[in-house]
């Protein structure tokens, strides 16, 4: 007896430890998502709400994360990689926090859609979901689309992708074209894998 309940625990137990990483990657992406349908509604109406978050079926949620993003102006817009399945919301800033919640875009470098080098910043996978985890599966030609808080889409075409130092600051560069970078960890965090994009046009 005493052997079939100490089965049942250790049982009880693995599966307890099997969870925990599906509950991280589900709570991951439903505040990924919640950020997202955020976005796509202030595109079509302002809420006018300052405390709550109002999502596009029309609730207001009680994210406060979720709400002081919005708040303080944190989210840019939203990065779509077709070619990934990728769907992301783009937050001001390359810290822990920021990157926990979407993909970061680099203080000083240009915004979305803007003249110059935009940089966006992203973690190789994480418990809380997969980011740029496949980021080395871009192929040249590939298609990156940028769309801001006014609704404009920007598209972006993958044109070649590198390997560098972890403190190779050229990345950020700024030219008089209208460029896309996108960076990611490489080689379990001892490098950097960087994917450049040239300005393709707006999508009409």
């Amino acid at each position: 007896m005493k052997r079939k309940i100490m089965a049942a625990i250790c049982i009880a137990a693995g599966l307890a430890v099997m969870s925990v990483p599906l509950i991280y990657s589900f709570c991951g992406r439903d505040r990924t998502d919640r950020l997202i349908k955020e976005i796509e509604q202030t595109i079509v109406e302002d809420s006018g709400d300052k405390g709550k978050v109002k999502t596009s079926d029309g609730e207001t949620g009680t994210d406060e994360k979720t709400a002081a993003s919005f708040q303080t102006g944190d989210v840019m817009g939203i990065v779509e990689m077709e070619a990934l399945d990728l769907k992301y919301p783009v937050v001001e800033g390359a810290g822990s926090a920021e990157l926990s919640v979407g993909i970061g875009h680099i203080p000083g470098t240009a915004g979305i859609g803007e003249t110059g080098n935009c940089v966006l910043a992203g973690h190789r996978g994480s418990r809380y979901g997969t980011y740029f985890k496949y980021l080395n599966q871009l192929q040249q030609g590939d298609v990156v689309k940028l769309t801001d808080h006014e609704g404009r889409v920007y598209l972006y075409e993958v044109s070649e992708s590198e390997v560098v130092g972890p403190y190779e600051n050229s990345v950020k560069d700024q030219g008089q074209e209208r460029e896309l970078t996108l960076l990611t960890c490489e080689n379990s965090g001892t490098m950097r894998l960087i994917v450049r994009c040239q300005w393709k046009g707006m999508e009409e």
